[in-house]
């Protein structure tokens, strides 16, 4: 292999390391963004029913209250 050859090859590792690990952190940011959407969702969901729990928590205090 001459030394023209050899140089390429170099160039061709190092820019192919380079690569995958734009890759890898690319990937990694989309898992994280997915990770908080669906973080997200859950608290948008959870919170309305945890509301209506609440409350009728609450009207069931006020019925133990009421009869005494």
């Amino acid at each position: 292999m001459t030394d023209i050859q050899a140089r390429l090859a170099e160039i061709n590792r190092r820019t192919a390391e380079a690569q995958a690990s734009r890759d890898r952190q690319f990937y990694a940011l989309v898992g994280y963004h997915m990770l908080v959407i669906i973080g997200a969702l859950f608290v948008f969901v959870s919170i309305p029913s945890c509301n209506e729990g609440l409350r009728l928590q609450y009207l069931a205090n006020q019925e133990n209250v009421s009869h005494g």
